[in-house]
């Protein structure tokens, strides 16, 4: 009866908080979280043709933290150079202006998952750290991908680095409402429950393009493709790295190995690409 009494409770509670969020969604005034100020800034430079990458430079300068973070990811597994930069000016050099605008939307993510309260920080940092392995597997698949694709890897990591931010609402209305709704089980029920639209909500919020929409909204859903599209390539990454609700992993592992998007059956085990993996999932953290 204890146990019954519980669930009840818990459903109830979740009623009321989901009921709260749905009102605030009906009158628009649900906060959704707004890109920090370096990716407008950077986003409003790329979008000039007058920019140069010294202008580039200047902007990402202004945050020491994300221009150490570039200079480490210039040094990653995830360019691949055997020579190390050393400035956040070869940094950008070896990125490129095309992808500097995604790789830096992305990493100024983190920004965003702050919290007072210790349960809802606690739950932020994993959706963070959740985001990074993502991105990590992404990039790792796609740079051992040996047929011929339209997919960035710099498009599809931007797509994984905001793969979590659904979560923000519910997570700031659980640190405002902390007394009733700081939980971490209630919290992770309703991040499964209504993380998906919201992520939709906010990224055309952002005025990201309609695939990117599409994927921040479906990648945790079923696996209906396994031919490589950046759904698939997510949810690929997703089933590698235990962050996708996948059923029968095993037999949907084969289905990509067929199409091509993954190796081989135990690729992903072999100590290469974890190494590759680790070094990428470092330099984003």
């Amino acid at each position: 009866m204890k146990r019954v009494r519980e669930v009840r409770i818990r459903m109830a509670t979740q009623k009321a908080f989901l009921s709260i969020l749905e009102n605030e969604i009906a009158r628009d005034t649900l906060k959704l979280p707004t890109l920090p100020d370096v990716a407008l800034q950077v986003e409003q430079a790329v979008n000039d043709p007058d920019t140069s990458l010294n202008d580039l430079q200047h902007i990402i300068a202004r945050d020491p933290a994300l221009s150490a973070r570039m200079v480490k990811l210039a040094n990653s597994a995830w360019l691949g150079r055997a020579v190390r930069v050393e400035s956040l000016q070869q940094a950008l050099t070896r990125i490129g202006m095309w992808q500097i605008r995604n790789i830096v939307v992305g990493l100024a993510m983190e920004q965003l998952f702050d919290a007072k309260n210790d349960i809802v920080r606690r739950r932020m940092q994993q959706c963070w750290l959740e985001s990074v392995k993502l991105t990590a597997a992404v990039v790792v698949l796609l740079r051992n991908y040996d047929g011929k694709t339209r997919l960035h890897q710099h498009t599809a990591a931007l797509m994984s680095m905001t793969s979590q931010i659904g979560a923000l609402p519910v997570l700031t209305m659980a640190e405002k409402h902390a007394d009733t709704f700081a939980n971490p089980t209630f919290i992770n029920d309703c991040i499964q429950g209504v993380g998906p639209s919201l992520s939709g909500m906010i990224l055309r919020a952002w005025k990201f393009a309609d695939e990117q929409v599409h994927v921040g909204e479906h990648w945790q859903g079923p696996i209906v493709s396994f031919k490589p599209s950046y759904l698939s390539i997510l949810q690929l990454a997703g089933v590698l790295t235990e962050l996708h609700d996948a059923q029968h992993s095993e037999a949907l592992i084969s289905c990509f190995v067929q199409t091509g998007l993954l190796p081989g059956p135990q690729w992903w085990q072999q100590a290469r690409v974890q190494e590759e993996y680790q070094s990428i999932i470092e330099a984003l953290s």
